[in-house]
């Protein structure tokens, strides 16, 4: 079994197969796990479903809990605060986790390299795939013999060489807008004394996301279509927009920034045979809800009940198929409704839209059925469990 991709989501799949006693090999085009920490929230599901695997503690041990989520005017108050504890008769882990994607990755790793059936290899990028019907082949840069592999699970991300060597398609849009994230050593709750860890800044001109972590916070912002990135990544265009919000009369320490660009996209096909694709090689949304990751991690345990089954004695064709049926449709009924739906949402510069919307939050604090119901969709919960539960009864029968 060969997983493309040392992310979230190929280490998740990898040790999952790994302590089902499957053989796995993994292979990273990187020299070392990525250092990326654009992801660095994990919504309930995929805390139950780590959990099992045996590594929730130290993940809750480096992470910071965050019950509390608000959606707030820039320059007002607080819309809505939303409490995830409502949820504790339907969980263990009623809140959202905020730990960087590459500490989750970094907690795998030494698990992988003390496993005999585990293998990581990095330096090792994947050039193109064939698919060979009962198995799969994949050529590395540099290597002119194949691997042959029984299942080959792509997880490398949005420039899948995977899913661009077998044709599938990766329809979609590109924002003209980028988003600039920002980590900055500035305690905002000192400016802001009800803030909470997560919170939704919303304005019609530049709303802006603001993350705690355990080490610092994020802010998430959108950069214009017509402004040059050097200008949008430049020391005074920071300080601008972060003083925009809240000027503390001196510059904000700026430990790190990037930019980049925003993309709802979803493959024409999640599977094909012996070929499975999960995360970002499956599809890409923006990141507002923090749903990106999180359904990536969905997929990767699909994928593992799949090859499980198959391994079980389930038909292999039948499997991978319903494997990509169920995610695919997950993926363009859910989260890329949802993700659509959040941007739409926070860069509203209708007015009377902006009202109704603002009208729906503040409702919410006085309707607890509404509010959870509303935390039941934005915290994934409902979806998770039923498309897995979905793909699991299903391949039962086959």
């Amino acid at each position: 079994m060969v997983v493309a991709g040392a992310g979230p989501v190929g280490m998740v799949a990898a040790l999952r197969l790994a302590q089902a006693g499957v053989p796995v090999l993994v292979l990273e085009a990187g020299a070392d796990l990525a250092m990326d920490s654009k992801a660095s929230t994990f919504h309930i599901p995929s805390l139950e479903l780590l959990d099992t695997l045996g590594i929730g503690d130290t993940m809750h041990e480096q992470g910071l809990k965050a019950p509390v989520f608000q959606q707030r005017e820039r320059h007002g108050g607080i819309l809505a605060e939303l409490d995830l504890t409502v949820l504790s008769d339907v969980t263990r882990f009623p809140w959202r986790l905020q730990l960087e994607q590459n500490k989750l990755t970094r907690i795998i790793l030494p698990i992988l390299e003390s496993m005999d059936n585990a293998e990581i290899r990095f330096n090792t990028r994947v050039a193109r795939a064939e698919d060979a019907g009962d198995h799969a082949l994949l050529w590395i840069d540099g290597q002119d013999e194949p691997i042959s592999t029984e299942w080959l699970l792509a997880c490398e991300g949005a420039n899948s060489m995977v899913r661009q060597s077998l044709g599938f398609g990766f329809e979609g849009v590109t924002f003209p807008e980028r988003f600039l994230v920002m980590s900055t050593s500035f305690e905002f709750r000192d400016a802001i004394s009800d803030l909470a860890a997560v919170a939704y800044v919303n304005d019609p001109d530049e709303w802006i996301v603001l993350l705690r972590t355990p080490d610092h916070w994020r802010a998430l912002m959108p950069i214009p279509a017509d402004e040059p990135d050097d200008v949008a990544v430049s020391d005074a265009r920071i300080q601008e927009r972060l003083k925009g919000l809240h000027d503390p009369g001196s510059d904000y320490e700026i430990l790190q920034h990037s930019l980049y660009n925003v993309h709802q996209r979803v493959a024409s096909t999640f599977s094909q045979h012996r070929v499975l694709l999960a995360g970002d090689s499956a599809h890409m949304n923006n990141p507002l809800g923090g749903m990106g990751m999180n359904s990536g991690i969905h997929d990767a345990w699909s994928a593992v009940d799949t090859i499980l089954a198959v391994r079980d004695g389930a038909d292999a064709d039948k499997a991978s198929h319903l494997y990509g049926s169920v995610r695919a449709e997950t993926c363009h009924q859910y989260v890329q409704v949802m993700t659509t739906g959040n941007f739409q949402d926070m860069q509203q510069k209708d007015r009377e839209a902006r009202a109704a919307r603002d009208q729906m939050l503040v409702g919410l604090m006085s309707d607890p059925v509404a509010a959870r119901d509303y935390l039941l969709k934005t915290s994934m919960l409902t979806s998770a469990r039923e498309s897995i539960a979905r793909v699991q009864r299903e391949l039962a029968a086959l």
